[in-house]
């Protein structure tokens, strides 16, 4: 079992070592997965939210759920809402929340789809210097049908100065450019072994990470660093 860190004693040195490998600023990926209520959320919006404040990064979170209070708690502490793209000049960490998922109309996904893949595009220029979060990607790449496009961002944002933050609830329906390229990943307990197993495959290993995932208490989490395969488990009470 990973050492258990306090989050006041393992976020510093996260933040430290985050985008800054070797002391140089390189974008690195993060993925979080977890179960709905794990924590997930306020994990992503903690951590960029920290992100910012320290180095001045600029945001923005893509929030696609029908409602979520944890992403409505930003509008308080300086984060921008926003139902259409691009956001005003000057407004440096945006939630970017298209409308859309109504049950009874059916175009509102195709239009939900036409503004998350227009605001994709735009982001997508060199040294744009931004990270950009997705508070569920499975729904993106599967109900919106941009797998594609976020293909793409998994493979070639880096070169374009774009950091991935990435959370999901379904393991299974994310595509494997999710196993391979985040620098970190962050899980929650998963809902049964299934799930263990094909999360500590995107850890880097079922093998060893499938049995520690299931033994984790509520919100905690293991984080790991892909390239060392450091791991620690830390906790974030909501």
């Amino acid at each position: 079992m990973p050492d258990t860190v306090p989050w006041d004693e393992l976020g510093p040195a996260f933040y430290r070592e985050w985008g800054w490998p070797g002391g140089t600023w390189i974008p690195e990926h993060l993925a979080i997965l977890g179960p709905t209520g794990s924590g997930k959320t306020q994990f992503m919006l903690t951590a960029i939210s920290e992100r910012c404040r320290l180095s001045g990064a600029h945001a923005v979170v893509l929030a696609t759920k029908p409602a979520d209070n944890t992403v409505t708690s930003l509008a308080p502490k300086g984060w921008k809402l926003r139902r259409s793209w691009p956001p005003d000049y000057g407004e440096t960490q945006v939630v970017f929340w298209p409308p859309g998922q109504s049950l009874t109309q059916g175009q509102e996904y195709a239009k939900q789809r036409r503004a998350v893949y227009d605001f994709l595009a735009d982001l997508w220029k060199p040294k744009a210097n931004i990270i950009i979060a997705y508070d569920e990607i499975a729904y993106v790449e599967n109900e919106l049908g941009l797998r594609r496009m976020v293909d793409l961002y998994w493979r070639e944002a880096r070169s374009q100065g774009i950091t991935i933050c990435a959370s999901t609830q379904r393991p299974r329906n994310v595509s494997r450019q999710m196993h391979s390229n985040p620098s970190w990943s962050v899980a929650f307990k998963p809902d049964d072994e299934d799930d263990a197993k094909r999360v500590g495959e995107i850890l880097g290993s079922r093998r060893n990470y499938g049995p520690i995932l299931m033994q984790l208490e509520p919100y905690q989490f293991l984080l790991v660093r892909r390239r060392t395969q450091d791991a620690y488990v830390s906790k974030l009470t909501p």
